[in-house]
C-alpha cells in the first residue's frame, strides 16, 4: 500500500491507491469480511460511498468509519498540525515607523 495522498473522492481524501485482499479471507470473522469488502469496492472497483451503502445495505457512517480505520482515507475530523507542503504560515512582524 502506498502512502501518497490522492485527490478527493466523495469528499474524502484518499490515502491508498490499491487494496490487497487477504489470502485467508474465508477464515475472517463477519465484521472483518465486511470491512475488507468495503475497502475492496472503494479502492479496487472505484465504487462511491453511496454505491457501497446501497449495494451492502450499510449505513453511510459505518462505511466511512471503516475506510478511516483501515487508513484508506484521511479522517477529516483530525486537524493538521502543520500546513500543507508548499505553504508557509509565518506571522509577519511589521515595525511601526517612528518607533
Amino acid at each position: 500500500m502506498s502512502q501518497s495522498i490522492s485527490p478527493d473522492r466523495d469528499g474524502l481524501q484518499v490515502r491508498e491507491e490499491e487494496f490487497t485482499l487477504p489470502q485467508d479471507s474465508i477464515n475472517l470473522d463477519r465484521k472483518t469480511k465486511r470491512a475488507v469488502t468495503i475497502c475492496n469496492l472503494f479502492i479496487n472497483h472505484h465504487y462511491g460511498i453511496s454505491d457501497i451503502v446501497r449495494l451492502l445495505d450499510e449505513d453511510r457512517r459505518n462505511v466511512i468509519q471503516v475506510l478511516v480505520q483501515k487508513g484508506i482515507v484521511n479522517d477529516r475530523r483530525v486537524r493538521q498540525t502543520r500546513p500543507p507542503d508548499g505553504m508557509e504560515h509565518r506571522k509577519a512582524v511589521f515595525a511601526r515607523a517612528g518607533t
